[in-house]
Formats: C-alpha cells, sequence, structure tokens
C-alpha cells in the first residue's frame, strides 16, 4: 500500500516500510523503518543504524576522507590528518557492529553505497579505521553498521577508494600494477606482504600508473637488514626522489633526490629504530614542499622533516632498497596507497541515526 501526503511544497511518500521526502519531484531523502535491506551482501539480514555525518560545504570535486572510531569517538579526518568532526558516539557502533566488520557501509545522502577501505579493525580494542571516497555533491557522508547476517562488501576495495593502491594479498607481485628496476634476490608476495631482498645495488619496485604532485603517499613496512627507501615520482634507476631509509644500525630519516646518478640531500635527521619492526610513513607532495612523517606503528609521531623542490612534477611511487654482497638489504611491506592532496568539504557533528 502507498500512502502520498502533502506538507507545503513536498511530497511524503510511505510504501511499505520505505518513506521517501520528494521536493518538487526530487527525491530528498529515505528512511526505511524496521531497518535497510538494499545494501550489498545483506544475505537476510538488515542494517540496524548508521553514523550520519552531514556536511556542511558540498564537496566541488572528490577526496579522501577518514573516519577513526575508538571506544569513544567517531572523528572525521582529511588526508593530512587535521580533524573535520567529530562526537562522542561510539558506543553504539560497539554494540552493534559484528565483530568481523563485515557490515560496515559507506553510503551518500541518496543512499548510494561509496567507495571505501578498512585499513583496521579491532573488536576487541574498540579500534577502526575507515578511509570512504567521498564524490563531488556528496551532502552526507554514512557509516551502517548492525547487519548480523552481512558479507563482506565488494565496496570495500582499496583500489576504487585511492589513487593507487596495494595490500599484497595475491599469490604474486601484481603486475599490472608494478615494474621493477635493477636486480632482486627475493621478490615475492607471501602471507600478505611484499617481500624483497638485494645485495646487488639498487632494486626498485614502482608503479606502472603515473601519479602527479599534490598527493600523500602513505605505507606500513619493516626492515629486516640494512637500508630501505621509499621511491616517489621515480622516472628511472637513475632518476627518483626517496624519504625514509635504514642505514646499519641507524635510521636515517632524509629526503633525497637522484638526478642523472648524482645524489642531492634536502633535509637529513636520524633515529635509532628496531629492526623486524613495523613503521608507519607519509609523505606529502605538494606543488613545492615536501614534508616527511615518520611514526611507530601505534601513529605516534617519531619525526617530521620538511623540504623544497620541484624537480619531479609526475613519476611513479613505490619502494628502493641498495644492496651489498656482505651488506644485504631485505624488507616486508605490508601496504602502500596514494591518496589525492584535497579537503574539499566541511562537517557537522557525527550522530546515529536508526534505520
Amino acid at each position: 500500500m502507498v500512502e502520498v501526503t502533502k506538507i507545503g511544497n513536498k511530497t511524503l511518500v510511505m510504501d511499505g516500510k520505505i518513506l521517501s521526502l520528494f521536493r518538487r519531484g526530487s527525491l530528498l531523502r529515505q528512511m526505511y523503518y524496521g531497518g535497510y535491506e538494499d545494501f550489498d551482501g545483506a544475505n537476510g539480514g538488515v542494517w540496524k543504524k548508521y553514523i550520519n555525518i552531514p556536511i556542511k560545504t558540498v564537496p566541488l570535486e572528490y577526496a579522501q576522507y577518514l573516519i577513526e572510531i575508538d571506544d569513544t569517538n567517531v572523528s572525521v579526518y582529511n588526508v593530512e590528518r587535521t580533524l573535520k568532526a567529530q562526537a562522542s558516539i561510539a558506543s553504539e557502533f560497539w554494540s552493534l557492529v559484528r565483530s568481523d566488520g563485515k557490515d560496515i557501509r559507506a553510503f551518500d545522502h541518496l543512499f548510494n553505497q561509496l567507495w571505501f577501505w578498512v585499513e583496521m579493525f579491532d573488536y576487541t580494542n574498540k579500534k577502526a579505521k575507515i578511509w570512504v571516497r567521498l564524490p563531488e555533491g556528496s551532502k552526507e557522508l554514512n557509516i551502517a553498521f548492525g547487519n548480523e547476517k552481512a558479507s563482506e562488501s565488494s565496496y570495500n576495495n582499496g583500489d576504487e577508494t585511492f589513487e593507487f593502491f596495494d595490500d599484497f594479498l595475491g599469490a604474486d607481485l601484481d603486475t599490472t600494477k608494478w615494474q621493477t628496476f635493477g636486480t632482486f634476490d627475493i621478490l615475492e608476495v607471501t602471507n600478505g606482504e611484499l617481500h624483497v631482498k638485494a645485495t646487488q645495488g639498487n632494486a626498485l619496485v614502482v608503479s606502472k600508473s603515473t601519479l602527479n604532485r599534490n598527493i600523500v603517499i602513505e605505507d606500513r613496512a619493516r626492515l629486516i637488514s640494512r637500508e630501505i627507501s621509499q621511491a616517489y615520482l621515480v622516472q628511472d634507476i637513475d632518476n627518483w626522489m626517496i624519504s625514509g631509509y635504514w642505514y646499519f644500525n641507524t635510521w636515517v630519516q632524509t629526503i633525497r633526490k637522484r638526478v642523472s646518478g648524482t645524489v642531492y640531500v634536502l633535509a637529513d635527521d636520524n633515529k635509532a629504530l628496531s629492526y623486524n619492526t613495523y613503521y608507519f610513513r607519509r609523505t606529502i607532495l605538494k606543488e613545492s614542499d615536501i614534508i616527511y612523517e615518520l611514526y611507530d606503528d601505534n601513529e605516534n609521531l617519531i619525526t617530521t622533516l620538511t623540504a623544497s623542490d620541484t624537480t619531479f612534477s609526475s613519476g611513479y611511487v613505490g619502494f628502493r632498497i641498495y644492496g651489498k654482497s656482505d651488506f644485504p638489504s631485505e624488507f616486508y611491506a605490508d601496504w602502500i596507497k596514494v591518496l589525492k592532496l584535497a579537503d574539499p568539504a566541511t562537517f557537522t557533528t557525527p550522530r546515529i541515526i536508526e534505520f
């Protein structure tokens, strides 16, 4: 049975458990009584609630945003980790979300599903990090939860969420994404990580896709021996820009470039860190400025470096190591992602809404 009610210049239509609000024929909002069932992977269940983050300034371009949920707060950050909105509403999320997080869905004000990637989900310690690709014209950013029957969403996809992405879940290096330079003793994907070892000079694993500046590159990696570098905007084996490498027992934080065999150090710092320990790194490449940040695996900031350089306007991203027979270089990378350096939306206070 369909019921129609006029409210001024708006029309309220109730069709079963779907309540739709129209204005001059344009759909403004839909609500689903008794739960929402139309997201992918419902498996006969319904979503009970969602985190609603209203958008004050509607974005005129797409961008990625991070939603962090701890035991107390739901927080929204841009790609430079500037806090955009926050509310102490997390307890409702943890009371209903599945223990494996497979019922998480992202959607906009018209209930269109959005691409997202769950970077971390720790049900026991109540910590989650969810990246969402927010399209232009979005009026809300929403995170659904509370469907105990849901299966993994096909929208939980890092390739679609970011400018470039790999979490190394396959059996081999994805040659549609990556190209290599130099000689490797080990080049494999194992247990969800990229494993690289070299004893014969420079060895690089770099993307096949070209990226321009105004990006943010992030990765999580651990060093086994000697040296590892992030290689940003690589042009070839003799022309690259890197940030962060390990040499013997000291982690030398650096922003440097190599042009036609000559190395230029733009910024440098030394920190004594640990082998076989995960670290999280972020490099922000603006039009002319470079910001490099190193964090421990709990994202406590260890060091920050800044420099200015416009040598490479575009190129490839990836990893570089340098090894010798008596000092081999070896590392594991858990994931790498590239984000668009953009922040076109402003948000108001997040809240929990029942479907």
